[in-house]
């Protein structure tokens, strides 16, 4: 049995072609069709139509946009800013150029039936008018009565391809507006994508002040060694100066000791009381030798001990 299509005189099919028109040259989309960020549809010709008359007010404002610009959808008005690729940049809407396909099938062989209507190949000139439900196929009203299709069930022809034609446009809604959610989905996933690469920025921006600081950490670290170093051998040179000055001091002093002691068994007088005055005047001179020395050694060591803080600060 052969058919070739149900008419084309359905209301949803206007609806649905009304869909398809493009807001600026008001004709059915012409592939390629681009889809804008605010889920808009236009013929990629239109767009670049609209684009190239944005850049033209642009440049008489003397702004140059390069190859990337913006412009403004037609039906909301939303800005659309492109990208270095211009309108080429902006993604394709191949599940609305593949529905125009179809409906272009289906709009050319629609004015076939109005001259020629598709008969029973069991019964010939007879026109098929039924459609038999439990097989699944159109059929005439004679394969009802004496065919093959006399035991099954079956409805008018009509009521089936209002049926059938109007879940065919709902399912093209659902998949045009499951197309939609899946655009804005993916410009949500964008702008996570964005934000992740700021995030990445902002990381690498923290690291380079982290090493910065360490790097100045440790200048001050090597500037502190070398300080404490400098004064560790400064105070050990003194220690040592200072103890070579105390073993020269105490052998002086033993010397005295000595002599004082030699002048103590001096039978004459006269002898004695000399020697005993040498002998005091070196004790004394000795006693403030020593007590300046000691006193230079805290003033020394009071102020190592300053510098040292000073550069600890």
């Amino acid at each position: 049995m052969e058919y070739s299509s149900y008419p084309r005189d359905c209301p949803t099919m206007d609806s649905l072609e009304r869909q398809l028109i493009c807001p600026i040259c008001l004709e059915m989309f012409t592939k390629p069709v681009v889809i804008l960020p605010c889920q808009h549809n236009l013929c990629r010709k239109c767009a670049n139509d609209i684009f190239q008359v944005s850049r033209e007010q642009w440049g008489s404002r003397g702004t140059t946009l390069g190859s990337a610009g913006r412009f403004r959808c037609p039906s909301c008005r939303h800005e659309v800013v492109l990208d270095r690729h211009g309108i080429y940049g902006l993604q394709r809407n191949l599940l609305v150029e593949n529905i125009i396909d179809i409906y272009k099938q289906a709009s050319a062989r629609g004015p076939l039936l109005k001259s020629e209507h598709p008969t029973c190949e069991e019964h010939e000139e007879e026109k098929i008018n039924i459609y038999c439900v439990t097989c699944a196929v159109p059929t005439c009203s004679l394969c009802k009565v004496f065919g093959e299709h006399k035991e099954c069930e079956v409805a008018p022809l009509s009521d089936i391809y209002a049926r059938q034609k109007a879940e065919l446009t709902d399912g093209i809604g659902a998949l045009v507006a499951a197309n939609d959610r899946i655009q804005a989905y993916i410009g949500s996933l964008q702008g996570t994508c964005k934000n992740i690469e700021v995030g990445r920025s902002q990381k690498q921006a923290l690291c380079e002040k982290f090493d910065r600081m360490c790097a100045i950490l440790e200048e001050r670290r090597k500037i502190m060694l070398q300080r404490i170093t400098y004064e560790r051998d400064e105070k050990s040179q003194h220690l040592k100066s200072l103890s070579k000055a105390c073993s020269d001091h105490i052998e002086s002093s033993s010397k005295l000791v000595d002599t004082a002691l030699q002048s103590m068994e001096e039978p004459q007088m006269a002898v004695f009381v000399q020697v005993k005055s040498r002998g005091t005047a070196l004790l004394s001179l000795c006693i403030r030798t020593r007590r300046n020395k000691c006193d230079n050694d805290d003033g020394n060591s009071a102020t190592g001990e300053e510098r040292t803080k000073a550069s600890m600060h």
